[in-house]
């Protein structure tokens, strides 16, 4: 036997307020990592705003639908000739369309800021052009949408009697969201990847390669909510208003999910915030004294903190090309250009700055 609206209501805003505690906490992790230290290394005021928004909406959606709870189980669904289920499943409502606008608004946030991170790592705008496009036609389905619930037919007061009136548009904003959100990922996760293999020709470090997984695995979340809500959503099965209130605050935890494990993991500071003492953790960079070098002449490293005479530190896209003689910055024949987005010339620098970044 199915449940009923106003259980699965009920189910839905216990289910959110978990994962909005969840999304509370990540926020206020986030906001430690990316203000703590603020003085010695550039404050994102793009991802502080961002982080910020997106839990407001969440809260507001929350209080959206502890809101419609009230209503349709002790003030307007006891009075109505159908009653709470009917309150419920009236999708004229307009606690109803305030939360479906919304979550549309937190889609369209999430979406640009993987976008913009796929831009930060690859600094051409040819690169995101295809998710862009993709944004574009979440944006044009987000209106679509929100304009076909505003001229519902009066009768079509069943969440699934007005079927055929939004179906198509609720549809493409899940494809479009699902499409822009796994090409900007793998955009991004490409990306890291391919500076992570150059650069560990000549450094061990493997950090980068654990802000791959943590991109994977923060898209993969999302997408596979969307990809579930969307099977839901066309089999008819009343399920997917509950996973319509869970995508909110998951957004929130994608968003951050990122900047707190990459922070984190960083050690120091960010373990400490936790009660974690954690020991110091020394970075390399290429060391290189000024003039020319013997082509024979070994590599070697120095910690970070004591930079050699004639260094130049400079960001972080790893591009080789061949050269006779280790000179400005060459290792074994090979020239160790660096011009990007990604840090330094070492993993652990590109760490620090994509903490920043992403």
């Amino acid at each position: 036997m199915s449940s009923g609206l106003s259980e699965l209501g009920i189910i839905a805003a216990t289910l959110q307020s978990v994962l909005y505690g969840g999304a509370l906490m990540m926020f206020i992790i986030t906001m430690y990592i990316l203000l703590h230290d603020h003085g010695r290394r550039r404050l994102n005021r793009f991802m502080i705003i961002t982080s910020n928004v997106l839990i407001v909406l969440a809260t507001m959606e929350l209080a959206v639908n502890i809101h419609r709870l009230r209503n349709g189980l002790l003030t307007k669904g006891p009075k109505r000739p159908d009653g709470s289920e009917g309150y419920f499943g009236d999708v004229t409502e307009i606690t109803y369309m305030v939360k479906g606008a919304l979550y549309n608004v937190q889609t369209l946030i999430l979406d640009a800021v993987v976008i913009y991170r796929a831009y930060v790592v690859w600094q051409k705008w040819s690169v995101v052009l295809i998710p862009g496009l993709g944004w574009c036609g979440l944006l044009a389905s987000i209106i679509g949408l929100n304009y076909a619930l505003a001229t519902v037919p009066v009768d079509a007061t069943d969440v699934f009697a007005f079927a055929a009136h939004t179906q198509g548009w609720i549809t493409a904003v899940y494809a479009t969201t699902l499409a822009t959100n796994v090409t900007a990922t793998g955009l991004l996760a490409y990306r890291i990847w391919s500076v992570n293999r150059r650069a560990s020709e000549f450094l061990t470090s493997n950090r980068l390669k654990m802000v791959l997984h943590i991109v994977l695995e923060s898209g993969l979340i999302y997408s596979v909510t969307i990809v579930v809500a969307l099977v839901a959503f066309l089999a008819s099965s009343r399920i997917s208003s509950v996973l319509l209130d869970l995508i909110s605050p998951i957004i929130s935890i994608v968003f951050n999910m990122i900047i707190v494990r990459v922070g984190l993991s960083n050690g120091g500071p960010g373990l400490s915030l936790l009660g974690i003492k954690t020991s110091t953790i020394a970075t390399t960079d290429v060391e290189h004294s000024g003039g020319s070098r013997a082509a024979g002449r070994p590599h070697h490293f120095r910690g970070r903190s004591e930079p050699g005479p004639g260094m130049e530190l400079k960001s972080m896209t790893v591009v080789l090309h061949s050269n006779q003689e280790i000179d400005n910055g060459s290792i074994d024949g090979q020239e160790v250009k660096v011009m990007g987005t990604l840090g330094t010339t070492d993993p652990q620098s590109a760490l620090r700055k994509l903490r920043t970044d992403l």
